[in-house]
């Protein structure tokens, strides 16, 4: 906690009232201290109570947020319970402390730190206290029963369902139907294994690791100009060959296009040396 950390402290018996007063006047009463203090670190309110099954106060200072501690009936177990606390506080670094209470045994918070008292207008204060908090003191308009409005309660309905399916709200750019109303085919075994066999790779088996895959494009590459060099040779290897064939049997037909226009017939020279005879 920090130094300026402010905790408000509610004696819920000299502040709020009664325990067994209505929720609503609790509620609003509570409300109203909340406000009055400010931000606070934290807010934590103590009162007796014997009987943790008919304690519907607890209930309605979890709402607002407030730490409820109740404590035994016993003589100033409250206050004395307060008074800890706020010695914890001091212990972990915070200095400021709002009492919702008047009663004169807070004045020892004057020890700890900065004190604040929270108090309704025409309720007795303590003189300690007055000299403890000093201009901290504030009196608050008292928030009596005719002030509250009972809240009204809504009952509650269950959404209906489309074939055991809950009806949610529409969802933005799908349409006035939710997902849930959607109804579902079911899917054999043989619709689910040519899907999976279909499915995409995962992103796992897409990216190989680093290594592996600069490996990968480096033996790609050569593959890659080997074909690509070996195709050139193939290629202009052929092309050199049927250029050469073509021309040869060119000559070749004209050649025998002259002889046969001659009336000649081709001759077979006779290479024969006489003098082996």
């Amino acid at each position: 906690m920090q130094e300026q950390d402010r905790v408000l402290l509610i004696d819920v018996e000299n502040s709020v009232g009664s325990i067994r007063a209505h929720p609503d006047l609790v509620r609003r009463r509570i409300e109203v201290l909340l406000d009055a203090a400010g931000p606070v670190h934290h807010a934590l309110a103590c009162y007796a109570q014997d009987n943790p099954g008919a304690d519907t106060l607890v209930s309605v200072l979890a709402e607002l947020g407030v730490a409820p501690w109740p404590v035994p009936s016993a003589a100033d177990a409250a206050d004395h319970a307060l008074l800890r606390h706020a010695r914890y506080v001091h212990g972990r670094g915070g200095r400021v402390f709002t009492v919702a209470s008047g009663d004169h045994r807070f004045a020892v918070l004057a020890e700890l730190g900065r004190v604040e008292v929270l108090v309704w207008e025409q309720q007795p204060v303590a003189r300690a206290l007055v000299r403890a908090a000093g201009p901290g003191l504030r009196r608050l308009p008292r928030v009596t029963a005719a002030q509250t409005s009972p809240r009204r309660v809504v009952p509650y309905r269950p959404a209906p369902t489309v074939r055991g399916a809950p009806v949610g709200p529409p969802v933005p750019g799908i349409g006035s139907r939710s997902l849930a109303a959607v109804p579902v085919q079911p899917v054999s075994s043989g619709t689910a294994r040519a899907i999976r066999v279909a499915a995409p790779p995962s992103a796992r088996e897409r990216q190989p690791s680093q290594s592996g895959s600069r490996s990968g494009l480096a033996r790609a590459g050569q593959g890659a100009l080997r074909a690509v060099t070996t195709g050139i040779g193939v290629g202009v290897g052929v092309g050199v060959a049927d250029l050469l064939g073509q021309r040869a049997l060119h000559r070749a037909r004209v050649a025998l296009r002259r002889r046969t226009a001659s009336g000649r017939q081709p001759q077979v020279e006779d290479r024969t040396d006489d003098s082996a005879v």
